[in-house]
């Protein structure tokens, strides 16, 4: 690759402060982050709203961006908590919002114009129809879905222009990004609501053999990374937000020199740390056993060696990673049994680093094999965050001195004036410059402002500079109490406005009557003849950009044909279907949670509903929205792009099949 001045954005997950600072310490362009609540890694440590600012404010200062992670599907009772959140962004001005739920997209345009909007990968964007769908609701970003190939992207890219952003490293899941429903029906805990539990690294019973079946090999797209960026890819983001702090580091900083280096036009040889096994993802190859490493236990920690001696009281290590005090470190037998867990504090290396003598008493004669799997915390690093002084409020000051003191502030559309009666003498040997004003009332002291002022005097005077310090200090003040409970009210009143809207959306929805009979792609293709007035015809739920033209090419000729009823199992199909006169029923992976989506929805000819997966079942008996139906077929677990081999599939006595789509598969019942 030859010397490139193309601007490329590394974005790094963030999953407490300590990998924050480790982030930006490696080399990382952006970090994205969690709270506690409303993301799609609830498992992770997360940010404090206190710990938020001060990341916000840290990030920065540095010249970085971050990126507020609200990716999961949300329940009515929870919008004015989440805008509660969606004040703190504004306020903070985090540099955008990733967002999952559709409601959400329609929430942030109404009443937060201002902040940016970026499409999770949840949204399962596959296709220019869908990237345009996106793109028309507002969203600036939109973050592509592992299991696109670079030649689906670029085609993507060319057809609808628009920032896209693509992961480049770390765990992959079985299903397709937000059409996985396995954590849900098997333990009530919702992939799309944060709480994933992960059953794709469980075991399952094949043929009486224990096997991995659904555990995914880890990304790793380095040796590839010039394709992307000649593709014109330039947002590369690494996953891992329920990571440790030394696997943050580790990864960084290898992107980070890589990246250098091809932007350079220089050879970069060195291998990406890693978890797993490894794959180039669906760039180059989409074949099960390319992605799948089914013999292996799905979640071990980084690997970084081998045990190659057990002594009485001590083992030997083989290992080329740099290792440190504080490393949690895992040693599991062939199995994937844990045999010891421990932090590295007593060690020796041998002189070449190659090899580390661990002092702890293990007993196990199998070939051992050992894991990072995390560090002790340190407590500085929220001391490091909050160094630095904390200004969020950027205010444009102009003062005018005649026979008094006249002060404008302007804090974006906020403005306010001051004037103060001050004793102003006629300057006799020292004039009073405008310099010097503009010096004492840029320094801002505690208050959060970073002022930038100019200054007007209508003759020669002079002022005792222990007064204007006076006068800047109460300036400051009335400024910061007024303009605060300024803010405040203007988010009270958003959060009015929001409860307001979803009252009145309720107040008028309307029972809707459907037909409830309903054949998917695959098998209505195959039958002769039907009731065309009573029929739903279900769309495919993955149609990759080289098929996209026939598919709609055949859905026109149906309608043609008098069909008027679809099913529509993700979002992009609202753009092909806007201004049809049809009838359009959400499918499996069209979340409708709350009110703003049922609202979109109902603008957008969709009339009818089927109850998510995900939804909690309390949820579904009391849900306000009467246009819920329900379709006799097998329940789905996943879908995914991977041919899933033939098997039946058994996890605690429950057994699961396959079943095959000219595209994709998916899981489901056996019964």
């Amino acid at each position: 690759m030859t010397k490139n001045n193309t601007k490329i954005e590394l974005l790094a997950p963030a999953g407490s402060p300590e990998a924050l600072v480790s982030a930006l310490d490696s080399g990382a362009d952006a970090v994205y982050l969690g709270l506690k609540d409303f993301n799609a890694r609830k498992r992770a440590k997360n940010f404090t709203h206190d710990e938020f600012k001060y990341a916000v404010n840290y990030v920065h200062h540095h010249n970085k961006k971050i990126y507020l992670t609200l990716n999961t599907l949300l329940y009515d009772h929870e919008l004015e908590q989440v805008a509660e959140i969606l004040n703190l962004a504004m306020e903070y001005a985090v540099d955008a919002i990733i967002v999952q739920d559709i409601g959400l997209i329609q929430l942030i345009r109404t009443y937060y114009p201002s902040l940016t909007i970026h499409a999770s990968t949840q949204t399962f964007c596959h296709n220019s129809m869908h990237a345009r769908f996106l793109k028309n609701l507002g969203v600036e970003r939109i973050i592509l879905p592992r299991e696109l190939s670079l030649h689906e992207i670029k085609a993507i890219q060319q057809k609808v222009p628009c920032e896209y952003e693509v992961f480049i490293h770390g765990a992959m899941c079985f299903s397709f990004s937000g059409c996985c429903l396995f954590s849900s029906h098997l333990f009530s805990q919702s992939g799309n609501r944060g709480r994933c539990l992960q059953p794709c690294r469980y075991p399952f019973i094949i043929d009486g053999t224990t096997r991995y079946p659904f555990s995914m090999k880890d990304l790793a797209l380095g040796p590839s990374l010039a394709d992307y960026i000649n593709a014109g890819i330039t947002k590369f983001k690494i996953e891992g937000r329920l990571k440790s702090t030394w696997y943050i580091k580790e990864v960084v900083s290898y992107y980070r020199k890589l990246i250098d280096s091809l932007m350079e036009g220089k050879p970069f040889k060195k291998e990406a740390p890693g978890l797993r096994s490894t794959t180039k993802g669906y760039m180059f190859d989409s074949s099960y056993d390319a992605l799948v490493d089914a013999t292996t236990l799905g979640v071990a920690g980084t690997y970084i060696g081998t045990v190659t001696q057990v002594k009485n009281k001590s083992c030997i290590i083989s290992t080329r990673h740099p290792l440190q005090k504080g490393l949690r470190l895992r040693i599991v037998d062939n199995s994937g049994k844990k045999v010891y867990e421990g932090t590295l504090l007593d060690y020796t290396y041998d002189k070449n680093k190659h090899s580390l003598e661990w002092y702890i008493s293990i007993k196990s004669k199998q070939p051992l094999s050992v894991y990072i799997i995390g560090e002790s915390k340190s407590d500085n690093t929220l001391k490091k965050l909050k160094a630095i002084p904390y200004k969020p409020y950027s205010v444009q000051i102009h003062i005018t001195i005649d026979s008094e003191f006249n002060i404008s502030a302007c804090i974006d559309t906020f403005t306010v004036q001051y004037t103060y009666t001050i004793p102003i003498q006629k300057a006799i040997t020292q004039e009073l410059s405008p310099n010097t004003i503009q010096t004492i009332f840029s320094q801002t002291a505690h208050f959060p402002f970073i002022a930038t002022v100019t200054v007007t005097i209508n003759d020669t005077i002079f002022i005792p500079l222990s007064q204007l310090k006076q006068l800047r200090r109460k300036f400051y003040e009335e400024l910061y109490n007024v303009y605060i409970k300024h803010h405040e009210s203007i988010n009270q009143q958003r959060k009015s406005d929001i409860i307001a809207h979803i009252a009145i959306i309720k107040k008028n929805n309307t029972a809707i009557q459907s037909s409830n009979t309903a054949y998917t792609w695959q098998h209505f293709e195959k039958l002769q003849t039907t009731d065309a007035n009573n029929t739903f015809i279900e769309l495919p739920v993955f149609v990759p950009e080289d098929e996209l033209d026939d598919t709609i090419k055949k859905i026109e000729n149906y309608m043609q044909s008098g069909f008027k009823h679809f099913i529509i199992p993700t979002y992009g199909w609202l753009e092909f279907f806007k201004g049809n006169n049809v009838v359009l029923c959400a499918g499996d992976f069209c979340y409708c949670f709350n009110s703003f989506t049922y609202e979109f929805y109902k603008n957008n000819s969709v009339s009818c509903f089927t109850i998510s997966g995900d939804m909690d079942a309390l949820d579904i008996t009391t849900k306000y929205y009467n246009g819920y139906i329900q379709f006799k077929k097998p329940r789905i677990y996943l879908v995914t792009r991977l041919r899933i081999p033939d098997a039946v599939y058994t996890f605690k006595h429950k057994q699961f099949c396959p079943q095959h789509y000219a595209n994709y598969d998916v899981l489901i019942d056996c019964e």
